[in-house]
């Protein structure tokens, strides 16, 4: 006698499930999520980010770390394991895959390179998490600049 049951798996994609929402997010972690989806929304988006940063940093400082931003997601999304999954700019809950780079980036900046890195090897090859362990130290450290109480944040950055 045999058997033969497959079961059904929910449509959605690996790594978009919500996990959470952004008001529970600290700081350089709904910075990092909200500024993921407005770089992959395109040029408007990527504008919306440099203007973000150039409102609390000088000229030189805020190009650098919109430059090293745009490093970060260039590693990650260069070679990731499987497509990273994104909600839209207007939705007030993260996935999984935001979720693991947000704290990708928050860990790096708290100097825990270990944390980072497993985060870095859900999204990414073993080259490409190292690599991006590297850079998201320096875009965490500014995102924690950016995350203090007296920066004026927004209205995309409002949750």
């Amino acid at each position: 006698m045999s058997i033969a049951w497959t079961p059904e798996f929910p449509s959605r994609q690996r790594g978009a499930a919500p996990v959470g929402t952004l008001a529970e997010l600290p700081g350089v972690e709904r910075r990092a999520v909200l500024y993921l989806r407005k770089w992959c929304e395109g040029p408007q988006g990527r504008e919306a980010v440099a203007a973000d940063v150039s409102r609390s940093f000088d000229a030189p400082r805020a190009a650098q770390t919109v430059n090293r931003f745009a490093d970060l997601l260039e590693v990650v999304l260069r070679c990731p394991r499987r497509p990273l999954m994104r909600h839209g700019s207007d939705c007030g809950c993260f996935g999984g895959d935001e979720s693991t780079f947000a704290h990708m980036i928050a860990a790096s900046a708290a100097g825990d390179r270990e944390d980072a890195m497993a985060f870095a090897l859900t999204l990414m090859h073993p080259g490409e998490a190292f690599q991006a362990v590297q850079v998201a130290e320096d875009v965490g450290l500014s995102f924690l600049e950016l995350s203090r109480p007296d920066y004026a944040r927004p209205p995309y950055l409002r949750h």
